[in-house]
């Protein structure tokens, strides 16, 4: 049985399976090539995709260097005091110094009750709530504190919130602050609201005792004085606001006529004789006494500091003067910040101007329709400042009208004056140089691993990762004597050490005036790696000249010569022209690749078409092979038959 052979199916005697590998294996050659060259085909693709990437970089890097959000114009603010006063600019900002003193910040309503029980009920009905003009009313049906606080996160998102804190274990406290600082957005309750807060502490009525005036309004002629009394003494402790409107307007002086007086006693005409047709004229008496000098008119007096307020010491205490160049302003003062006062004196020196002060109330800020907190955490106020020594009020801490391009964030007040500056943001702008300096070497690196066979170019780049090495390794003089990549790398080359032209005055024309250079000849001997075209940075020269010629730097990277407002010169902008038709939708290397993929379509195509026929050359081969190894074996059977038959008769 085991002498049994099956053409095609069991291992054959005749050894027909290695003589058809064999034979297959010559057949397969033209096919193992084509599989070669398409390996070839896509290791070439991907290398020319790695190379517009890289190259992509470098131009998007490079255009960003001279482009409109170019990083020479970004601003940086400073503040001597980061925990008083933050400030953030824009590019529209200019560069510039100031002062900054806080007075006051802006606060919003936070009102905390009383101790409530645990397990206490808000009784139903229409719940009003107001913050400023907008009103959040809503109808409860009666519940827990804890419920009718969640109903009111609930409704007041954006305007109002509410929150319980446990005070023992078995009271708790119910805080509700408004989410809107200043003090137009005052936290009122209306209906049922009103009487829920003043039965919890929330509020209670307004009992103190009103401070009056004894004037509202006053009016100041030029060289006069007036005084306002308080009713009783403002004290510093009770944190009240003396409010008023001030304005004034020029008063034109009254041409007086000014006598120019005796020069001496009246004494008389003298006499006059006339005798036989003559006249003869007596002689004026002399007096011993001098010309009277005629008057001198009045020299004009300008003095904007015209109110103050009296201490219950009697000593004056200026006010600020209102903002030269207004005809009027509101003022606001926080009188705790002056002790204790009890009256407002206007003494007014100006010779030309007069002076009104009107509607003159002070008030208590935490009383609203009548009513104060019983535990306020903070009260509605507005923020309160002076800037370069004039005074200005916002209902936000985020002041970003004042200053074009400046956006300063209160935080608290200020004791003394803090200084804020803004300035170009260095460190933008050299993060920027830095990726196009390592943009332009990382594009060098890929065009020498490609273009040279070199190991060694390789084992100099510190900065691959064990998978680029790799990568690098297998694609190491892929297209060497390629013009294309070597007329790329002589171009760059050309542009990084070629000389610019300047804004007036400057001599910032060469990359090597900011410490950016190949270093291919620093040191006594002869550096390979520096031989490559590498850029390198002299860190302490750059930031040199980024801290004091900022303009200079960034016409070196991308300058206006004619003055149409549009860039044509510079580094950035060399690089940006030399690298755009290559990387452009169309390029040059778009080109390349899409030869290459009609190359790969074919050359698949055609590996498809030639494992087709190794196939069918496969099965013609087995079909003979099993055919001839049929007939041996009938052949052999024959043979046998007739050797047993002879064995037979020969017994």
């Amino acid at each position: 049985m085991s002498d049994i052979s099956i053409p095609g199916v069991t291992a054959s005697k005749y050894k027909t399976d290695q003589l058809i590998e064999g034979l297959m294996k010559v057949e397969r050659i033209p096919r193992n090539r084509e599989e070669e060259q398409l390996k070839t085909y896509k290791a070439q693709q991907s290398a020319w995709r790695d190379l517009t990437r890289l190259s992509t970089t470098l131009r998007d890097t490079a255009k960003n260097l001279f482009s409109f959000n170019n990083p020479f114009t970004e601003k940086n603010g400073e503040s001597t005091n980061d925990r008083a006063v933050s400030v953030s600019a824009t590019r529209e900002a200019r560069e510039q110094s100031f002062k900054l003193k806080i007075n006051q910040v802006a606060a919003a309503d936070s009102f905390l009750s009383s101790e409530i029980p645990r397990d206490g009920k808000v009784p139903p009905g229409s719940y009003s709530f107001a913050v400023g003009d907008k009103t959040l009313q809503f109808q409860w049906k009666g519940g827990t504190y804890q419920d009718f606080s969640d109903a009111l996160n609930r409704r007041g998102t954006g305007m109002l919130r509410s929150s319980l804190i446990q005070v023992t274990p078995n009271t708790r406290a119910l805080l509700i602050e408004s989410l809107k600082t200043g003090e137009k957005h005052r936290l009122s309750f209306e209906d049922d609201a009103k009487t829920f807060a003043l039965d919890v502490g929330l509020i209670k009525k307004d009992e103190a005792n009103a401070i009056e005036t004894s004037l509202s309004d006053v009016y100041a002629p030029p060289v006069s004085n007036s005084l306002v009394e308080f009713s009783s003494t403002a004290r510093a402790k009770d944190g009240l606001v003396l409010e008023y409107r001030i304005s004034w307007e020029t008063t034109e002086a009254g041409e007086t006529e000014v006598s120019p007086g005796a020069s001496g006693p009246v004494i008389g005409t003298p006499p006059v004789l006339e005798w036989k047709g003559i006249t003869i004229q007596n002689t004026p008496s002399e007096t011993a006494l001098t010309q009277t000098a005629p008057p001198q008119p009045k020299v004009p007096v300008t003095d904007p500091s015209v109110v103050s307020l009296r201490s219950s010491r009697g000593q004056a205490m200026p006010l600020p003067p209102p903002p030269e160049g207004e005809l009027s302003s509101d003022v606001s003062i926080n009188l705790s910040e002056f002790g204790d006062v009890n009256a407002l004196v206007i003494h007014n020196r100006n010779t030309e101007r007069s002076y009104k002060i009107e509607n003159i109330i002070i008030k208590d800020p935490k009383a609203s329709n009548g009513y104060v907190p019983v535990n306020p955490v903070s009260v509605a106020q507005d923020a309160r400042f002076t800037y370069e020594g004039i005074q200005i009020v916002r209902s936000t801490n985020s002041i970003d009208d004042l200053i074009p391009g400046v956006t300063l964030t209160l935080q608290e007040p200020t004791e003394n004056q803090e200084t804020i500056t803004i300035k170009p943001d260095t460190e933008v702008a050299k993060e920027a140089i830095i990726s196009l300096v390592g943009g332009y070497n990382r594009l060098m690196a890929e065009i020498n691993i490609l273009t040279q066979l070199k190991p060694e170019i390789i084992s100099e780049i510190q900065y691959f990762t064990e998978e680029e090495r790799k990568s690098s390794e297998e694609k190491l003089g892929m297209m060497q004597g390629d013009t294309t990549l070597n007329g790329i790398k002589s171009s760059l080359q050309r542009i990084t050490s070629g000389s610019y032209p300047a804004i007036e005055g400057s001599a910032l024309r060469l990359l090597s005036d900011l410490g950016i250079s190949t270093k291919s000849n620093a040191g006594g001997g002869v550096d390979s790696a520096r031989l490559r075209g590498y850029l390198e940075i002299d860190e302490k020269k750059l930031d040199e000249a980024l801290k004091n010629r900022m303009p200079e730097i960034k016409s070196l990277f991308g300058l206006d010569t004619d003055g149409d407002l549009i860039i044509d010169a510079g580094v950035a902008f060399s690089i940006d022209s030399q690298l755009t038709p290559y990387v452009q939708t169309g390029g040059i290397f778009s080109t390349r690749t899409n030869g290459l993929a009609s190359r790969i379509t074919n050359s698949e195509k055609k590996i498809t078409q030639l494992d087709k026929q190794l196939e069918d050359k496969e099965d013609e081969l087995r079909n003979k092979y099993g055919k001839m190894e049929g007939t041996l074996n009938n052949l052999q059977n024959q043979s046998n038959s007739i050797s047993n038959f002879n064995k037979q008769n020969s017994n």
